[in-house]
């Protein structure tokens, strides 16, 4: 059951469906429901909506961005459902009606997170709405095997021609959840979960490449796990590839949610993000599985939304530690309520020479960045962010970095984020050196 697709399957059917018939059942009633009941409910939710719309959008705006205008329109659609469920109860003296009533509520609600959810894609699966991502995760209390002996600097990275599955290889990676220090940075991260492939899980481990995936904002490490399947697609890719994937870090870079001021993957006088994703997550990820010791072109990074534009900020000013990244519907620069000026007052104590130094834009106008390597992915109809991908492609490119552009059918959501990964590992692996 826990499997069961929310954003693929019979349910994205059935729901509306179900929904449809509820909403029509509040609707329809005596006259005197038709000419008050329903006329009222409407204008309360039309109110509620666009009144939502305003203040999230215009007023507050947290995220730079304005929600896709379906949230809104759902949203009005469960709140007019609501306002009509007292009137369909007592309108009747029928005992069935009032029964009926709150079941057809509940048909509506149901239907309308649906359809929310199909807009994010947040919840792929039943599982995923109580956390259940089909995949164990385990705890790393205790490190792994040594593998001092086996991978050591001068340990070649694995070659898919070259790579024999030996016959203590499991059919599938595993997904573990780890502490990574901010030795150098200070930073106190949260939780952190590494996918281990197959390849790696032998006496004589492969010495595959790493690649480090950023969450976005609101969100955290735990959602390209949940969200994104990332271990299944993983399983899939290795499948098909002699059990070879990368190992895949999803750190938490918003300090354990110990402010509401993220560090930003970038240094600033609040935080040293920036050097906790190009300095200490390397460097535990070397320490602890011995892998990337040979070079730092054995790591990558990526993300998508917020943790696109930290991809974006890694790749441009911590080039040495990451030649190659990925920029999933990332912003143009690291942002806050307030915008740059925000930033510049409450990062950088009203600096803006500070703040330059570690904007992604800034940093292109003086760069030459021939060795790196880019991709930049968006949705087609992510009205906010394509502009903004288009611009930082551009500035790449200005900048000497071999980046290529990516439009992909969707807009800002999972079913641009996911895709836009998962067609690209066979490009990863090709600027790895595995294929």
């Amino acid at each position: 059951m826990a499997g069961i697709g929310l954003t693929t399957g019979f349910l994205t059917i059935l729901l509306p469906v179900l929904g449809v018939i509820g909403l029509a059942w509040l609707l329809i009633g005596p006259v005197k429901h038709l000419r008050l009941a329903v006329p009222s409910a409407l204008v309360i939710g039309a109110v509620v909506g666009f009144g939502a719309k305003f203040l999230i959008d215009d007023l507050i705006n947290p995220w730079g961005a304005p929600l896709d205008w379906r949230i809104y329109l759902f949203v009005g659609i469960g709140v007019a459902a609501l306002a009509l469920l007292v009137p369909r109860m007592f309108g009747s003296k029928r005992w069935f009606i009032k029964i009926i009533a709150p079941i057809a509520l509940i048909l509506v609600v149901v239907a309308v997170a649906g359809q929310i959810n199909q807009v994010f894609g947040g919840y792929p699966t039943l599982g995923s709405i109580w956390g259940d991502n089909g995949v164990k995760i385990e705890v790393q209390s205790t490190p792994p095997p040594d593998q001092s002996l086996v991978l050591t600097a001068q340990t070649p990275t694995v070659k898919l021609a070259d790579w024999v599955p030996p016959a203590d290889m499991p059919a599938k990676g595993k997904v573990v959840r780890v502490a990574i220090p901010g030795t150098v940075s200070g930073v106190i991260s949260g939780d952190n979960y590494i996918y281990i492939p197959p390849a790696y899980q032998v006496e004589n481990p492969a010495n595959v490449p790493v690649l480090v995936l950023i969450h976005g904002n609101p969100g955290g490490s735990i959602d390209w796990l949940q969200s994104g399947q990332l271990a299944q697609e993983m399983d899939a890719y290795a499948a098909a590839n002699k059990g070879i994937a990368p190992l895949v870090v999803m750190p938490d870079v918003s300090a354990n949610y110990s402010s509401p001021n993220w560090p930003l993957c970038m240094d600033s006088n609040l935080s040293k993000g920036g050097t906790f994703l190009a300095v200490d997550v390397p460097n535990y990820v070397r320490s602890t599985y011995r892998l990337g010791l040979g070079s730092s072109q054995q790591f990558a990074i990526g993300g998508f939304s917020f943790g696109g534009t930290c991809a974006l900020q890694m790749g441009t000013v911590f080039p040495a530690h990451y030649h190659t990244f990925i920029d999933i519907s990332g912003e143009r620069a690291p942002f806050m309520t307030g915008g740059d000026a925000a930033i510049v007052k409450t990062y950088f104590g009203g600096d803006a020479a500070a703040f330059a130094k570690v904007n992604p834009l800034d940093v292109l106008k003086s760069s030459k960045l021939s060795n790196s390597k880019a991709l930049v992915i968006v949705g087609g109809n992510d009205g906010t962010y394509r502009p903004q991908n288009e611009e930082v492609f551009r500035a790449l490119k200005t900048a000497g970095v071999q980046a290529s552009f990516q439009l992909l059918p969707g807009g800002h959501s999972w079913s641009v984020w996911k895709p836009g990964l998962m067609n690209n590992i066979d490009w990863l692996m090709q600027q790895y050196g595995v294929r």
